[in-house]
């Protein structure tokens, strides 16, 4: 039997995508998943080139794998990386020879006639990529069997300066309700508790068909399917959370009190030459947590914007300290040349942006210390991922406030669970970011 190798690169929504090629390579071809790339007769490299770093670490896999490619194999690389290179010279992907096969995303619906004619395979009469809605076929889960992602949509219509996702994955799609609910059924009744709603932008599914808000009534249908416990919410951009629809969210059942919303910045200026739509970051989240009590909120800075003065990085850091995320990520700019703000006057040099950087995430280190220490002596519902840390002894798992591979973890002390499960635990120690719990009756 021929087998396969995938290397999954990037984010949750990529994961999705590289789940839906395992199962079309296995199920299509009958081919075998190994872990081995020397083994494989077909590798899979699903790549992100959203910063110049994910390049770098795209460019190594390709080579690395290359390298470990035995004679007559195949090595297929998909996904943002042939997006933004392919076609372009010299220096282009072309001098790359270990590739057989390049697919950009707009490619995908010819992956098994491609990839079967290369193996000199015969696939199934229907392919596992659609053109027109949502892939059909299954999904090989790369997450544990309790958890899964949902993509939404695929593609963005914003215009931010410093990002490619426009130019590497196409205009906003939104995938159809019945097709995801059909989705989150089948992984509901494969053990998936919790499911992670994620897009580009959430808050903008159904733009394109004119829909406005649409999201509400897909979570609504989500929430009815039985088997799921936890509804989670990606990637919600600012602009768009009224407060009418923050509190249909808030009402539905399962739709875990988190929200993700990248408000990459706090000066007005800053955000006006990202490209980003008018908002109060700091008025915005006051009206958030009154609007849905108990709301866990996360997002992500950008520092070193080119133009960004001391006066605007103080505004930043005024506003972290004052809105206090529960959870927080930031990123040095990177001016990639195919964005307008890498042509932007007055670039920020990268010792300066590290300086900020460090500044930005001591100061949320003191503010995730300080709520975390605040839920200490609480009771919360704590999903079971497994062992964590360096003892297979000791068991992690994920309380509503924290999101799988992002957030914290909280570590048991005393009875150990077992992974999926849902526990009842008192939180007795916290640190900046992991808590400690025990299981309780």
């Amino acid at each position: 039997m021929k087998s396969v190798h995938l290397i999954s690169l990037g984010c949750a929504k990529n994961l999705v995508d590289s789940e839906r090629f395992l199962a079309s390579a296995s199920g299509n071809f009958n081919l075998k998943p190994t872990g081995s790339p020397e083994e494989a007769d077909l590798i899979v490299i699903n790549t992100c080139a959203f910063l110049q770093s994910a390049v770098e670490e795209a460019l190594a896999a390709i080579m690395e794998a290359g390298a470990a490619k035995k004679s007559g194999a195949v090595m297929v690389v998909m996904g943002c990386l042939p997006s933004r290179y392919l076609g372009q010279e010299p220096g282009g992907l072309g001098e790359l020879p270990e590739v057989d096969l390049w697919l950009t995303p707009a490619d995908y619906p010819m992956f098994e006639k491609k990839v079967g004619a290369m193996l000199g395979l015969s696939g199934q009469p229907d392919c596992a990529f659609g053109a027109d809605d949502l892939p059909l076929g299954g999904r090989t889960r790369g997450t544990p069997f309790f958890r899964a992602f949902l993509k939404i949509a695929e593609g963005c219509d914003n215009r931010c300066t410093y990002c490619l996702i426009p130019r590497l994955r196409g205009p906003l799609k939104s995938y159809g309700v019945d097709q995801l609910v059909a989705e989150a059924e089948a992984l509901a009744a494969d053990g998936v508790r919790e499911l992670t709603l994620v897009a580009q932008d959430l808050t903008a599914y159904g733009l394109e068909r004119g829909e406005d808000k649409a999201l509400i009534p897909l979570v609504r249908r989500l929430s009815e399917i039985s088997g799921l416990d936890w509804i989670r919410l990606l990637y919600a951009y600012p602009e768009r959370l009224t407060e009418r629809f923050v509190k249909d969210l808030a009402a539905t059942p399962k739709v875990l009190p988190y929200l993700d919303l990248p408000f990459q910045h706090a000066s007005a200026d800053i955000l006006k030459r990202m490209g980003r739509r008018k908002v109060r970051p700091l008025e915005l989240v006051k009206n958030l947590r009154r609007w849905w009590p108990g709301l866990t909120l996360r997002t992500t800075m950008i520092v070193g914007f080119p133009g960004e003065t001391e006066e605007h990085f103080n505004e930043m850091t005024a506003f972290v300290k004052e809105a206090s995320f529960d959870h927080l990520g930031v990123f040095k700019f990177s001016p990639e040349e195919e964005a307008p703000a890498s042509r932007y006057p007055n670039q920020v040099p990268q010792g300066v942006k590290e300086k900020r950087r460090r500044r930005i995430m001591s100061i949320q280190r003191k503010v995730s210390q300080s709520r975390n220490r605040a839920r200490v002596g609480r009771t919360v519902p704590v999903l079971v991922e497994g062992p964590g840390g360096d003892s297979e002894l000791v068991m992690t798992g994920r309380a509503p406030f924290q999101a799988p591979e992002v957030d914290g973890l909280i570590y048991f002390d005393g009875e150990q669970p077992q992974p999926g499960q849902i526990v009842s635990t008192r939180l007795i120690k916290a640190g900046p970011y992991d808590l400690v719990g025990r299981v309780e009756e």
